[in-house]
């Protein structure tokens, strides 16, 4: 889709000023409809200084940093593999492991601005944890910030954090130089967002008005930011909303001790054994990062991810959702959430590394969740039942198998699975915002069938209202009647609208027809009977 929206040459120039820090320069964008400047965008703010080693901790900014610049051109994502399939393309293109910056949008027009500044959404992008940009088209949101279309708006940011071995390599290694060296997306994040606290207020934003949110991935680590914070209350309390999109926990992250067979598989493949600990971390430093790109798909277990180090992930997360306790901490926190997914998950997750044989089944299925639960999961899926490995349809079987696994995993049975567990440990529904999306604009047709209805990530050109893509009139007024309690809801409003809360097991449905209906979730009982097995997979020793 040929709509990215540039800061051209003549586009107006905006100044923030942070004292004693410089001013920053920034550029209004138009919305392409009517040629009105609508949105103010600062791409590529350094939120911590470049790198010094690789596979270390982001350094915060000192206070005596120099802002002074300009901030018209996005930057480059960070290092990741190139992956093509049928709808999953992340193509070869620049990176830069000095991915520690963010892109922040501000409404052009202060006309609706409430009297403590704009509410702030951040949005930490999606692609497995492995994959993705915080720099695209989409976050362009010069439609929803035009006056003539809604009065609640928001500053819309975008993060940048370390992906797959660059930001979540896991090894006894590390831990020996820092005990805090794992997890170094989620700390990218975390540095991120506390950039916003403190300094959005410049860009007019209330630093007490965040919701924190994202996509897949950026769901999952939206999730561990606001455990974070509920475990540590020491920590400033910065989010005050989530919103979770198409994803949720389904299982405690692996342990240290899980992650040296991955990291035991890269030191094989890559001719170290014969290396001290302290050598295998300078050699794997020393590889140019576009080797590493290269690499890292042809191990066995090449998906790198979160893990229960003790310092950001607490090992007792998944125990503490079934037992209550973490419904504890979100009342206490006082906090609302929206939560949902679109109406077919499966097929973008069935795309995505599916396995090859019934062999290579349960491996791929270890690269999202701990080897303990896989044997569960091949059971209740009644995989030795269903799949014939004489079958001449023997690759569509595993790929809808996989894809059923993984997107009930990553979202269908792992938010029932969270919700009824939240739900039995008193946290009141009416601060739970169910939805599911099954509505797509016609323009889809052109890059995706309309029998996959709609996949994961799909909606998002809905939440961000994004028309250029081609909605018709019609298609945009069952838009905005879908995004406006939305638009409440980031706005701190008490009244949403017509988002109906009174029952946990019903959602906030935007039909294919779309109308928008309140109605029982079809998916809840399977969902609920996945995700407990799975939990006590775990948690029953």
């Amino acid at each position: 889709m040929d709509n990215e929206i540039f800061a051209e040459k003549d586009s107006p120039k905006v100044e923030v000023t942070i004292p004693n820090q410089g001013t920053l320069t920034g550029f209004t964008l138009k919305n392409p409809a009517n040629g009105k400047l609508t949105s103010n965008r600062f791409a590529r703010i350094p939120y911590a200084l470049p790198l010094k080693k690789r596979f270390t901790l982001p350094e915060p900014i000192p206070d005596d940093y120099d802002y002074t610049g300009e901030y018209r051109d996005f930057g480059f994502k960070c290092p990741q593999p190139v992956y093509e399939s049928k709808q999953i393309v992340y193509p070869k293109s620049e990176s830069d492991e000095h991915i520690q910056y963010l892109n922040v949008w501000v409404p052009a027009s202060d006309k609706y601005k409430p009297k403590t500044g704009w509410p702030v959404l951040i949005y930490i992008h999606g692609g497995w944890l492995q994959y993705g940009s915080p720099n695209k088209d989409m976050f362009n949101v010069v439609e929803l910030m035009d006056d003539e279309n809604f009065q609640e708006k928001y500053i819309l940011v975008t993060l940048g954090y370390r992906l797959n071995i660059f930001g979540f390599l896991t090894c006894k290694e590390l831990l020996e130089e820092n005990p805090k060296n794992s997890n170094m997306g989620f700390w990218d994040q975390r540095e991120g967002i506390k950039w916003v606290y403190k300094y959005i207020k410049y860009f007019g934003g209330d630093p007490e008005k965040i919701t924190v949110s994202g996509l897949s991935a950026g769901s999952y680590s939206t999730f561990f930011q606001l455990a974070y914070e509920l475990y540590h209350p020491e920590e400033t309390q910065i989010i005050k909303q989530v919103v979770f999109y198409s994803n949720m926990v389904f299982s405690q992250p692996k342990t240290i001790d899980e992650c040296e067979d991955q990291f035991n598989e890269v030191v094989d493949k890559l001719g170290m054994n014969n290396l001290t600990g302290p050598e295998k971390l300078e050699k794997l430093r020393s590889f140019d990062f576009e080797f590493l790109e290269e690499f890292v798909p042809k191990l066995e277990l090449h998906t790198f991810r979160a893990v229960s180090d003790s310092h950001f992930i607490a090992p007792t997360i998944l125990g503490d959702i079934q037992s209550g306790k973490f419904s504890k901490l979100l009342i206490d926190k006082n906090l609302r959430i929206v939560h949902g997914e679109t109406d077919n998950e499966f097929y973008l997750y069935s795309l995505f590394n599916p396995p090859t044989s019934l062999d290579t089944l349960p491996i791929e299925i270890e690269n999202y969740y701990p080897r303990k639960v896989v044997p569960t999961l091949m059971d209740v899926y009644q995989v030795k039942d269903k799949i014939d490995p004489d079958s001449p349809e023997l690759e569509q079987q595993l790929i809808d198998m996989f894809g059923k696994i993984t997107g009930d995993g990553q979202v269908y049975a792992s938010t029932r699975g969270f919700i009824n567990n939240v739900m039995k440990g008193g946290f009141p529904s009416e601060r739970y915002f169910r939805y599911r999306v099954g509505y797509r604009g016609k323009w889809l047709d052109k890059f995706m069938p309309p029998e996959v209805k709609v996949t994961h990530a799909y909606d998002q050109s809905i939440w961000f209202y994004i028309l250029r893509n081609g909605y018709s009139d019609s298609e945009k007024s069952k838009m905005t009647e879908f995004v406006k309690p939305f638009l409440d809801f980031l706005n701190f409003k008490e009244d949403i609208g017509d988002w109906d809360t009174s029952d946990f097991k019903k959602f906030r449905w935007f039909k294919p027809d779309g109308s928008i209906v309140y109605e029982e979730d079809p998916d809840w009982d399977w969902g609920v009977k996945v995700a407990e097995n799975v939990y006590r997979a775990q948690l029953e020793e």
